[in-house]
């Protein structure tokens, strides 16, 4: 019997729908996991398929497709290792399954189906997928195979392997226990994990708590980047044995396989069962199917140790790296030269040119310089990439930033010096290619056009102010849509999800764009982000250096403003306009995270410490505004353009929010507030 295991995990950035993309990952995985004599390797869920693809899993053709790579990757296991496969299976029944293969050469061993499935937050799994009933296990023929399915664990030469399918885990009534009774050695967990602040530290928790009270090697792997869009998969991977974790996988890393080892004891996770062990005889013994002659001969391995916890990056940090990811995913996965944006010298668009900045930075510094070089080919650039980091980065804002990324201001009569100043700052400062033109004679022409209607009151601003401020900010769209189009660059839409949620947007105006990457991202967080890039910095963490922090200093020409519009010929700022943005984020979490009404939503704020410096009808006031700008608003959620997944929730009712477009507008709720 086999004491020792050489365990491994990858992570692999995938896309939705690309079979052949998916399976050269998985392919990459296997080879390295060979050369480093991995046994068995762990990979993500429905890693083969893609995790988002929608409504994609209904189709039974594609289906038939994704079994035939199932196949065709068994064929390409290397000898004496022994690998999962995430991916949706198509039972004889008509259902869909959310499965994983245990796979070794030529041969697939078993399959087991997720149990739990994710249906809150930005999940929707139950659409698609069915549960697998607990208990039951069948065979089930593919690719000329007759393999076992269902509720079991696996002896393979000896070691009992069983999985938790990512929410699986995050249950009470979790695999695990049962899998304990069956006295696995190990636990694997292949998850479709998306980022969300503080997730990761939960993660931790059960994968070392998993080990601990089940007695088992706990492995986890994990999603890498921005696979179909909205969700942004940050990797993570870890492996726990004997309650401590003794291999953990920095997060949201830019290669696309990422594969983490460690030698773990077998015979210590099995004392440890020996001393705990209180078995239950009228518990439910799933089913262990048996193979042999599949892993390696016992190897005399170092067994790894507990390590420490990696670096905590901070918040901001992290926020910024996951952003950075996703744009640069979204770039390389379109096939596309770039980004363009309308910069307007505040907050929102100074932080979206932030994230493309970042996002080549990361990369060109990260990535070995020949797949930087390969990713930038597929987008149309040919680029002979310096050696050195420092090099690199020069030779990035000198030479790649300028053909990736364009900005242009577009100033009206109500913009000022400041902002002009600063949007040219900052594309200065990362070396964007910068545009200003005035949009004066334009809005100036629509104007005359509305004034000419017969019988029409020439516009004004004491009776017109909406009309006036809108048709500034949509008249700018056009422009630069023209630039993206010329370019073939990727245009960004710089709302927020503060402002998203109560619909301080522009349709057409601000909201244009494909890509909407604060969209996820508070306003309240978005200020703090931009300090925090002046002051701080993005940890880089090079190749062939050590890691340092990558300011943008020219952000202070942007922080030192008050967030406004301009679009007013008097003073105007967006908290006047709303109210401050600590209490509008405060109230946005009440609501959508914990679904409070709005009398809870006003008493839980008059409690906390944002609502004591205020009176409190001023709060009174604040969340009827709230409420009432929400509800009027959601045809303009209806409209947003795809963004991150960031913050605990989002203005997306696509994937988050659902909310009806035509409703009560909560007048009984917001009248009875007291």
């Amino acid at each position: 019997m086999k004491t020792t295991l050489r365990i491994g995990t990858a992570s692999l950035n995938t896309v939705a729908l690309d079979l052949q993309h998916n399976a050269s990952l998985i392919e990459q995985a296997m080879a390295d996991a060979a050369r480093q004599n991995i046994e068995l390797l762990l990979m993500p869920e429905l890693c083969l398929s893609g995790y988002g693809c929608e409504d994609m899993f209904f189709c039974s053709d594609w289906l038939a497709d994704v079994e035939k790579a199932l196949i065709t990757i068994c064929e390409q296991v290397p000898a004496g290792l022994l690998a999962t496969v995430g991916l949706p299976l198509r039972y004889p029944g008509g259902q869909v399954f959310n499965a994983v293969a245990l796979i070794a050469t030529g041969r697939i061993l078993g399959i087991v189906c997720k149990q739990t499935l994710a249906r809150s937050g930005i999940h929707y799994e139950s659409r698609w997928f069915a549960p697998w009933p607990v208990g039951q296990s069948t065979e089930i023929m593919i690719g000329g195979q007759q393999v076992p399915i269902g509720d079991q664990a696996f002896s393979i030469d000896g070691v009992r392997i069983g999985f938790e399918i990512c929410e699986d885990s995050w249950v009470a009534a979790r695999p695990g226990r049962q899998l304990y009774q069956r006295q696995v050695d190990v636990i694997l967990n292949p998850s479709a994990s998306h980022f969300a602040l503080g997730k990761h530290q939960v993660r931790r928790r059960f994968v070392q708590e998993g080990s601990r009270a089940f007695g088992v090697v706990y492995a986890y792997a994990n999603l890498q980047g921005c696979e179909a869009g909205r969700a942004v998969y940050d990797g993570g991977n870890m492996i726990a044995s004997n309650g401590e974790l003794v291999a953990e996988a920095q997060r949201l890393q830019f290669d696309d396989v990422v594969v983490t080892m460690a030698d773990v004891d077998l015979h210590a996770n099995r004392t440890q069962r020996i001393i705990s062990s209180q078995l239950q005889s009228d518990v439910m013994q799933i089913d262990l199917i048996e193979h042999a002659g599949i892993l390696k001969q016992q190897a005399d391995y170092q067994i790894s140790g507990a390590i420490d916890s990696l670096p905590v990056l901070s918040e901001h940090d992290i926020v910024l790296r996951t952003g950075a990811l996703g744009m640069w995913d979204w770039m390389r996965k379109t096939t596309t030269a770039g980004y363009a944006i309308s910069l307007s010298g505040g907050a929102d668009s100074a932080l979206c040119a932030s994230l493309v900045y970042y996002a080549h930075a990361l990369a060109v510094s990260e990535l070995a310089p020949e797949d930087y070089a390969k990713a930038m080919a597929i987008c149309g650039f040919q680029f002979a990439v310096p050696k050195a980091t420092e090099q690199r980065l020069t030779w990035l804002t000198e030479t790649v930033l300028p053909q990736v990324l364009t900005t242009v201001y577009q100033g009206s009569d109500n913009s000022s010096e400041t902002t002009s100043g600063a949007a040219a700052a900052v594309a200065g400062a990362i070396g964007a290619k910068h545009i200003n033109w005035s949009i004066s004679s334009l809005v100036e022409e629509y104007s005359a056009r509305i004034n000419g209607i017969d019988g029409a009151k020439p516009l004004n601003w004491q009776d017109d102010d909406l009309t006036l401020q809108n048709i500034q900010a949509r008249v700018r769209s056009p422009g630069i849509w023209m630039v993206a189009n010329r370019e073939n660059k990727l245009l960004v839409a710089t709302s927020n999800m503060s402002e998203a949620s109560v619909g301080y947007t522009t349709m057409d105006g601000d909201t244009s764009g494909v890509l909407s990457p604060i969209g996820g991202i508070s306003k309240t967080r978005v200020l703090l982000l931009n300090d925090f890039v002046e002051k701080q910095g993005v940890t880089v963490r090079p190749i062939d250096a050590d890691e340092f922090s990558l300011t943008i200093d020219a952000l202070s020409f942007v922080n030192r403003q008050r967030p406004t519009a301009e679009l007013r010929p008097v003073e105007q700022t967006d908290e006047a306009d709303l109210m401050p943005f600590p209490i509008l984020d405060e109230i946005r979490k009440l609501g959508q995270v914990q679904y409070l009404n709005p009398q809870g939503v006003l008493n839980r704020l008059a409690d906390g410490p944002l609502g004591q410096p205020y009176e409190r009808q001023q709060l009174i006031d604040w969340v009827k505004r709230y409420y009432q700008l929400y509800c009027r608003n959601q045809w303009k959620r209806e409209r947003l353009a795809v963004g991150f997944h960031i913050e605990s929730d989002s203005a997306d009712p696509k994937s988050y929010r659902r909310f009806p477009v035509l409703n009560s507008q909560l007048k009984r709720e917001l009248a009875g507030l007291k």
